[in-house]
């Protein structure tokens, strides 16, 4: 019997075959290989391992928008996020494997807490574009299955739900959530970044909580170079 790497091999070789092929059955597998390849296809995301995002953020309990950049690595916990704006906010974070340090303009730098390391790391393992790429290496630790209303489910190797996708009839994500809620995020159209992948220029959350808008992404061969280390 084929392996769960031939099985989506198989289709996202189908899903690049063009409109003449035959379309494959909506299945989690098939939602995977087409998500896959409307991102910019398994080679581009095979050969990343490094994600930067810069964007404006607008959040309703702040004065007003700031810039910010995110950096991970795509195949280790590893993140770090800034923060700063017009009106004062230079807000910097960093997780490596377990340990966290964080710095503000209202709070020295040190440590973080156990409880915020963890937050960070649950969001790095149901990031959306990272689980792009855990499905284009056939990653044994997360399997997609057909889930409500056809949207695309990804679940851990002990059974748990990670995380969903809607998809529109291209195979692109048009939203995403964490676990099994119901609310999660509408992403924008995609284009095309440096390195090959194709990303969201915009994202918001469905309530209108949080807003980011002009995405500019790049995917690099290896981590990103930013200062991982305290400041």
């Amino acid at each position: 019997m084929p392996d769960r790497r031939t099985i989506i091999g198989g289709m996202l070789a189908a899903a690049g075959a063009g409109p003449a092929a035959a379309q494959p059955a909506p299945t989690g597998e098939a939602l995977a290989a087409r998500l896959v390849e409307a991102m910019g296809g398994a080679a581009a995301w095979r050969a990343a391992r490094g994600l930067r995002i810069a964007a404006v953020h607008f959040e309703p309990q702040l004065p007003g928008a700031y810039d910010n950049v995110l950096a991970i690595a795509l195949d280790a916990p590893r993140m770090r996020f800034e923060g700063r704006s017009a009106w004062g906010m230079r807000r910097v974070r960093a997780v490596v494997g377990d340990r966290g340090w964080r710095v503000s303009e209202v709070s020295p730098l040190g440590p973080m807490t156990p409880a915020q390391v963890k937050g960070d790391l649950d969001w790095w393992e149901a990031h959306p574009y990272r689980n792009v790429r855990r499905l284009a290496v056939a990653d044994p630790g997360v399997r997609p299955r057909l889930g409500e209303g056809g949207r695309l489910e990804l679940v851990r190797s002990d059974g748990t739900q990670l995380m969903w996708y809607r998809l529109n009839e291209a195979g692109e994500p048009y939203a995403f959530g964490v676990g099994d809620a119901a609310a999660g995020v509408v992403l924008g159209p995609l284009e095309t970044v440096p390195g090959g992948v194709r990303l969201p220029i915009w994202s918001t959350r469905m309530d209108g909580a949080f807003r980011a808008s002009g995405q500019k992404g790049q995917v690099f061969p290896d981590w990103p170079q930013v200062d991982w280390e305290k400041p």
